[in-house]
């Protein structure tokens, strides 16, 4: 449907596998990023061979190198937080903290952040002393790392779980719109499905009427039926054409009342030539049309005009249907298939940015006014 349906949502799947990947792409380029950084970061003098992967704090650094050490740039647990947020993004996604499975989801992540945090301690113990005396005992040296280390890690889990929350909520917000897409594609097939019988069972009986009295006008209304049907068929599942079009079928709608109503029937359509390729939905027009000559032409026996406008109102289009019979003095129109149907397409199709209005002008009758926005197909790009 052009322009209203919103686009077809990105599928979740794709969306969450595409998070995983940014992180992996995120963290490597920190991780490059911290091992040339580290490259002018000096150990201090008579540190053991691997105290530069040590996270450091000093006194108030004096030069960059001195900044960057002091920031931790080259530490191995900088390079274990880079190398783990991927671990952390999958476990975020296949425990997530939800209701029900809250606990699970703490008990698991306490464990690997745990067990790298252990494993980090041990390289970086490795790494630093290796054979040395100097060397504190290993056991030690774990519970201190595993003390003081395990908050990097706690973040990296936290962050990881933010992005997926803010991944689910864009996929439920996502799934949501489908829904909300597909209820209103639905509801307007239904809509539409109701609006076509209405109109066949009233044509249908008009030809009835017809067949024994004046057989060359039936067989004129069934000419003009098969037309019609043909050019809703070709359609398909179009919800809105340019206004010509919706002229052209109401056309063939109009030669069926002039075959049924003879010389009592007058028919005008002032439409701006402005208003030609603007798009309006599909049948909207038949039914409006169908009203006004069941109420100004088939309800009294004289004759009678129904005038069909359509002009622009700025970045409106306004659409009018009048008749010169009686008018209406109880809400019968309102509660009719034809006009309940219009205004329920209308709202599916439009909501708020829509008006139908019943009213009866300064010289009597009864008219429709639908204004809708005012679109063009060059404008939407559709084709």
């Amino acid at each position: 449907m052009a322009g209203i349906v919103p686009e077809r949502p990105i599928d979740a799947r794709r969306s969450r596998d595409r998070l995983l990947w940014t992180v992996v792409a995120v963290s490597a380029a920190l991780f490059a990023l911290t091992l040339i950084a580290s490259r002018f970061v000096a150990a201090p003098p008579g540190a053991p061979r691997g105290a530069k992967l040590l996270p450091r704090v000093g006194a108030p650094p004096a030069t960059p190198g001195e900044l960057l050490r002091s920031l931790g740039i080259g530490s191995l647990v900088w390079y274990a937080c880079f190398l783990s947020a991927p671990i952390f993004v999958w476990i975020a996604r296949r425990f997530p903290l939800e209701a029900g499975r809250r606990v699970a989801s703490v008990v698991v992540h306490l464990g690997v952040i745990v067990g790298i945090a252990a494993v980090t301690a041990i390289l970086q113990f490795k790494l630093t002393y290796g054979d040395t005396t100097l060397a504190p005992p290993l056991g030690a040296f774990v519970k201190i790392s595993l003390i003081t280390g395990v908050l990097p890690f706690i973040t990296v889990a936290l962050a990881a779980h933010a992005l997926d929350a803010r991944s689910r909520a864009q996929e439920r917000s996502l799934e949501t719109e489908r829904v909300r897409s597909q209820l209103a594609e639905s509801r307007l097939e239904a809509l539409t499905a109701q609006l076509q019988p209405h109109f066949l069972f009233n044509t249908l009986q008009g030809i009835s009427t017809l067949i024994t009295r004046d057989p060359v006008a039936a067989d004129k209304m069934l000419t003009s039926l098969s037309e019609l049907l043909r050019e809703v068929l070709r359609r398909g599942e179009r919800r809105e054409i340019e206004l010509n079009e919706e002229l052209r079928v109401l056309e063939s709608y109009l030669d069926i009342s002039r075959a049924r109503f003879g010389d009592r029937l007058s028919i005008a359509v002032h439409a701006d030539d402005s208003t030609r390729r603007a798009l309006v939905p599909f049948f909207i027009l038949q039914p409006l049309v169908e009203n006004a000559i069941h109420h100004g032409i088939s309800s009294h026996a004289g004759a009678g005009t129904v005038e069909i406008g359509a002009r622009r109102d700025g970045d409106r289009l306004v659409l009018t249907v009048t008749d010169d019979g009686p008018g209406l003095v109880t809400t019968d129109a309102q509660r009719g298939i034809g006009l309940a149907n219009t205004k329920a397409r209308l709202a599916e199709l439009y909501g708020s940015r829509h008006r139908l209005e019943l009213g009866r002008p300064d010289r009597g009758g009864f008219q429709v006014l639908v204004s809708i926005p005012f679109r063009e197909r060059a404008a939407t790009g559709d084709a």
